[in-house]
């Protein structure tokens, strides 16, 4: 498979303090990554880098072997790279059916918008039977699928997920984890922070393990699965 994104020698900083070193990882088209790590570690920052929303980075980002390292996030978004951040970033006061509208990129058709909702609601049954509720009246797993919804209705070439399980009812996180592995068997590029490794480890093809911003270990899940690494690096 070809290279979808390229991170090399990735270094972040939120004013002047450095929370990212050196880090360079890749994602193939199709392929499901994940990243582990206690809280605190950077993988929030790694993210938000790709997007540039922090406050200043070094290094090399290429996406389809383009560099887009200095790309403000609204080109980056056009070119084909969606982000679900864990504080969901929904519109509140808009209805489930407004918030997917508003998300869809300029330009379509009736008919194609109409489809990509739709393909949402198929999606999340939750969401089609809440279509015309508020999203600030939705439960927490209802708002993580609509922020999932959001994004996924521009049909992104790379979707960025930053803990989509975190807070959610054991009930809501099965729903969530299938969602996931339907994009995975569509053969979605998806990069995937996440703290609950065991449900996770199934879906990915290849994983990376932070630790106060380095890469300290990856590989593919059966070498993740490693209770060992479990203990050293992501037990609380």
């Amino acid at each position: 498979m070809s290279k979808l994104l390229d991170v090399d020698d990735l270094n972040a900083y939120y004013g002047e303090s450095q929370v990212l070193f050196d880090v360079s990882f890749d994602c193939n088209e199709g392929d499901v990554v994940g990243v582990f790590g206690r809280n605190g570690m950077g993988k929030t920052t790694l993210l938000e880098s790709l997007l540039n929303r922090i406050d200043r980075k070094t290094g090399t980002v290429r996406f389809r072997d383009r560099d887009v390292t200095d790309w403000p996030p609204h080109e980056l978004i056009r070119e084909g790279i969606s982000y679900v951040p864990a504080d969901r970033e929904i519109y509140p006061a808009l209805s489930v059916r407004e918030n997917l509208e508003v998300s869809t990129p300029k330009g379509l058709s009736d008919e194609v918008v109409a489809e990509r909702i739709q393909s949402v609601f198929d999606r999340f049954d939750r969401l089609g039977e809440r279509r015309d509720q508020r999203g600030g009246t939705l439960s927490g797993g209802e708002q993580q699928m609509l922020a999932m919804g959001r994004a996924l209705v521009r049909d992104p070439d790379l979707l960025l997920l930053d803990e989509p399980t975190e807070g959610l009812a054991p009930i809501i996180v099965d729903d969530v984890m299938d969602a996931l592995e339907d994009l995975a068997s569509q053969d979605r590029t998806v990069l995937l922070v996440e703290q609950n490794i065991k449900k996770t480890l199934p879906l990915i093809e290849r994983g990376y393990i932070l630790e106060t911003g380095e890469i300290v270990a990856e590989g593919d899940s059966e070498f993740l699965s490693d209770e060992g690494l479990h203990e050293m690096y992501l037990t609380v």
